[in-house]
């Protein structure tokens, strides 16, 4: 059997290329520019842009500038939604990306998830400029003024913090009412010093997770103290939970029965440091986290936290705005309903040597 021929391939590079969602970050490139990225001949590329453009793939505007055909849009629905989450190993951003791609499928919307370091990236801008509507999980980084700007000139919807003081819809995953479900759970169990500790990059969802927990201690009048050692961005949170509290117990600093942490790779990180000194958690020292992520369930032992909360009526207003009219129907600040409890073998009641020991 022959081998196809070079521009058979090149047209299947670019009909994939359209299909997946590339173009939304930037514009179709012409044929000089599609013969250098496939490497091929001039005459190979613009063979096969003529190719497409006789089957109604591509069509050209008068300026000469290469788009997507409509006719082509309508039967193949290419994707339109742009999922922008940061890169770094992260199985919390591997369960979100999971949860949204998720429910895109349902919708039947083409999502096209896109990793970005920094907010400077032009596929920032680009894909809150070309796309129909982008749903992005925040890094740690402020979100700079320009950017601002142009999120609430689109339909764009941060998920996992908080930017709708700002003018940008926004979904809040955890209410202060569900991270006081994790606090109450100590208190209740007789946990009368509760520390927390963060090893997070900060951000304003960390410092309002931090807040919630110091308020609350002050309404109970417990005593606690706040351990805050964050990771430096795109660094793993558990290996600086780790150092920290092999420190804090190599040391004697630790006086509290229980500690949570604002995100569960503090509380693994703990958990580890714990077992090596041994020190049995569960039983000597409860340690929890303000939201697990799908591991915490099968440690042993299992960690005590908030599960993800259910997103599909969130999620399904901010899909009805992207597409359709452009006025929000509701807050900019959503919130799914209370997140529900894990109570995992992590926490336990303080036992009286424990807390004569303290």
């Amino acid at each position: 059997m022959p081998a196809p021929a070079k521009y058979t391939e090149v047209m299947s590079v670019i009909q994939r290329r359209i299909d997946e969602g590339d173009y939304l970050l930037s514009s179709i490139p012409g044929e000089r520019k599609i013969a250098e990225d496939t490497g091929v001949s001039y005459m190979t590329a613009r063979r096969a842009v003529s190719e497409l453009l006789e089957l109604k793939v591509l069509t050209r505007h008068p300026s000469g500038a290469l788009d997507v055909h409509p006719s082509y849009a309508k039967r193949t629905r290419p994707a339109e939604v742009v999922l922008l989450y940061p890169a770094y190993a992260s199985t919390y951003l591997t369960q979100l990306r999971g949860l949204v791609s998720e429910f895109a499928d349902e919708r039947e919307v083409r999502l096209r998830p896109v990793q970005f370091v920094h907010w400077d990236e032009s596929t920032v801008v680009e894909a809150a400029a070309q796309a129909r509507g982008a749903i992005v999980i925040p890094s740690g980084e402020p979100l700079p003024p320009r950017l601002i700007e142009a999120f609430k000139a689109k339909k764009i919807v941060m998920l996992d913090g908080d930017y709708s003081d700002v003018g940008i819809r926004s979904i809040r995953l955890f209410s202060q009412a569900s991270i006081q479900k994790v606090l109450n759970h100590l208190y209740d169990l007789g946990h009368r010093q509760i520390d927390c500790v963060n090893t997070q990059n900060q951000n304003a969802e960390i410092r309002r997770r931090i807040d919630i927990w110091r308020q609350w201690i002050e309404r109970k009048g417990i005593a606690g103290r706040l351990w805050d050692n964050p990771a430096a961005p795109y660094t793993d949170p558990t290996i600086a939970a780790y150092k920290l509290m092999s420190r804090l117990l190599d040391n004697g600093q630790i006086e509290a029965t229980a500690l949570v942490g604002t995100t569960c790779p503090a509380a693994i990180g703990m958990m580890r440091a714990s077992w090596e000194r041994g020190v049995h958690v569960g039983k000597e020292l409860s340690i929890c986290a303000m939201n697990i992520e799908p591991p915490a369930e099968f440690f042993c032992p299992s960690i005590t936290g908030l599960q993800m909360p259910k997103l599909a009526g969130v999620l399904g207003a901010c899909f009805d705005w992207i597409f359709g009219p452009d006025q929000f129907d509701g807050a900019k600040l959503l919130e799914p309903k209370s997140a529900a409890l894990f109570e995992g073998e992590s926490t336990r009641r303080p036992t009286a040597a424990s807390i004569a020991k303290k």
